[in-house]
């Protein structure tokens, strides 16, 4: 089975140095690993100091890399939608120019991204596929699109081909606007079976998220907040990784770094019931051969591709005659979350993010009798 590793935390904290690292530790011990970048502001080349193309490229034994383009993306698979879309802009009278930048959709980089997670798991042909994410709030969109588009597809995409089929044939003529075409259809319906495939394999024991941060309250208050909406849309965090923390020897002139630093870092591991790995801030920049440095001291003998935390986001247990569902929900207060059922669907929303939980058939012909927050769990009652 593919072992699957996504690192995120807020921009500048060294995602890209941990996730490099963490690679180069898994090939040398000779799994087969693949690391993705799906930050639109791509630095994986040059931690490397190879320069990577948006295809697989070879780096060291055992070790590919790839930074997404999504020109490339767009032509080599999606230009059907990309045409549509252009021929669109262009019928409301936007300039060539403009309708091609429009074409290219917001996130498409993080999506094409996640296609290719997809492609490599099924090919079977890594051990290991390593994500170099965007900042939090980028990969916390990208990964809610699977839930997303199930909810798109069983509610609109079927009444949508049937509507068009019948319209289209009388409207075409009468308006100015182009209505896709079935190839249009058809691509976008193979766009979304294959993200809605990726739920599955996201959210299995075999893939982790792992949270860089850094010793700051700012970081941490947002790392707080990554990790609730990770365990709502039900992915699993096995620890979290702090960066840059300022060693003993940094002398008078960060003693009160030190201090704060050290304040900080006893937070994190009270707070955070996950194991909490770190790194020292280095005295010079971490490219090349000092990422393996970086992998030993996270990791020191254990193997990079291992489940350092077990737990689960979201599980359902039987109580008597009622079932109970249990989501985890760390730092976030009980006023933050409501909840609704409706139909088979039960929605979660907490802060500004929305949860739409398809309930299996045992909780879906029941009624939330109530529901209760303890222990930074949120436990719904069907009864």
């Amino acid at each position: 089975m593919t072992r699957i590793i996504l690192f995120t935390g807020k921009g500048g904290v060294g995602k890209t140095t941990v996730a490099a690292a963490t690679a180069i530790r898994s090939a040398e011990l000779g799994n087969k690993t693949l690391i993705i970048s799906t930050d639109p502001a791509h630095s994986l080349s040059d931690s490397f100091g190879i320069r990577l193309n948006p295809y697989p490229t070879e780096v060291a034994e055992n070790l590919e890399g790839m930074e997404v383009n999504v020109e490339y993306e767009l032509e080599r698979h999606w230009s059907v939608i990309k045409e549509y879309l252009s021929l669109f802009f262009r019928s409301q009278g936007i300039e060539d120019v403009v309708a091609e930048e429009l074409a290219i959709f917001p996130g498409f980089d993080e999506l094409a991204s996640l296609l290719h997670l997809l492609k490599f798991y099924r090919s079977g042909e890594y051990d290991a596929i390593i994500l170099d994410c965007a900042p939090t709030g980028e990969t916390l969109r990208l990964l809610s699109v699977p839930e997303v588009a199930k909810w798109y597809m069983n509610r609109f995409f079927g009444i949508e081909r049937k509507v068009l089929k019948i319209v289209k044939p009388i409207a075409e003529p009468l308006i100015d606007v182009p209505l896709p075409s079935d190839e249009v259809l058809d691509k976008i319906q193979e766009l979304y079976t294959k993200i809605s495939e990726l739920k599955d394999i996201l959210e299995s024991r075999d893939t982790s998220v792992r949270i860089i941060m850094n010793p700051e309250k700012m970081v941490i208050r947002e790392s707080e907040r990554a990790f609730t909406y990770l365990n709502l849309f039900g992915y699993r965090v096995d620890c979290v990784i702090v960066n840059k923390i300022f060693p003993e020897k940094a002398g008078d002139y960060f003693s009160e770094w030190l201090r704060i630093q050290r304040e900080y870092l006893k937070e994190i591991e009270d707070k955070f019931p996950l194991p909490v790995k770190k790194v020292e801030f280095k005295s010079t920049e971490v490219t090349g051969e000092l990422l393996k440095d970086i992998a030993r001291e996270i990791y020191g003998d254990e193997n990079p591709l291992k489940v350092f935390h077990e737990g689960k986001p979201m599980s359902i247990e039987k109580e008597g005659e009622d079932f109970i569902l249990r989501i985890k929900a760390p730092f976030v207060e009980k006023q933050d979350i409501k909840l609704f059922k409706r139909g088979e669907e039960l929605v979660i929303v907490a802060g500004q993010w929305k949860r739409i939980v398809f309930l299996p058939q045992s909780l879906a012909i029941r009624e939330p009798a109530g529901a209760k927050f303890e222990g930074g769990e949120l436990k719904v009652i069907f009864r």
